[in-house]
């Protein structure tokens, strides 16, 4: 018959044999949470490099320069104040749209950014509250490539892929969208003064 003590003693010693194998399992456990984390992490930075890859491959597709575009905008409507200039994906080509006015009417045209070819354009006449608004003033603006080193700088990882230069309450700003991944940000920037004005993830 055996002892209270010995039994006591087996009783101690299957607890520590379950408690290591708890432990141990325990571990595993963690251990795969950690890995299966970094496979997903991994994963993510993969699909994040490649999104970057492609944003880089399309903007290499534009070939005229912003210059360029508002020299064939003036070929048609000589003297007018520009008002915006957008540089934007369509489908799969990158455009210009470029917006001007006079003291009358206002004045638009969209040019492929690789071919520099007018796609379209218009003109219509001013709104009453738009007589007084002011164009911008090119030489007292940064450029588009600064602008994209700003945003780019405030979202980390990220690859400039639209812009636009506006005028905006009396003042010239950048909007800058940029991409990080699957993600998109809007980033304002004060074109004068270089300062970020607004940075916010898209919907």
């Amino acid at each position: 018959m055996m002892s209270k003590n010995n039994k006591i003693t087996r009783l101690l010693a299957a607890t520590a044999v379950i408690g290591i194998i708890g432990t141990s399992a325990a571990a595993c456990s963690n251990n795969d949470s950690s890995n299966q984390s970094k496979q997903s992490s991994v994963k993510k930075e993969t699909k994040d490099k490649k999104s970057n890859t492609e944003n880089t491959l399309k903007k290499s597709q534009i070939k005229l320069s912003q210059t360029e575009a508002l020299n064939k905008f003036d070929e048609k409507y000589s003297d007018k104040e520009i008002k915006e200039i957008n540089l934007k994906l369509d489908g799969n080509r990158y455009v210009y749209e470029i917006d001007g006015f006079d003291k009358s009417k206002e004045y638009e045209m969209t040019i492929n950014a690789r071919t520099g070819k007018e796609i379209k354009s218009s003109s219509e006449k001013l709104d009453l509250d738009e007589h007084l608004q002011k164009g911008l003033d090119l030489d007292k603006t940064i450029s588009r490539k600064e602008a994209s080193e700003i945003a780019e700088k405030e979202v980390k990882n990220s690859v400039a892929k639209e812009w636009d230069l506006k005028m905006e309450d009396g003042k010239a700003i950048w909007e800058v969208t940029v991409e990080s991944g699957s993600t998109k940000h809007e980033v304002e920037i004060d074109a004068s003064s270089k300062k970020v004005i607004r940075s916010e993830e898209e919907n």
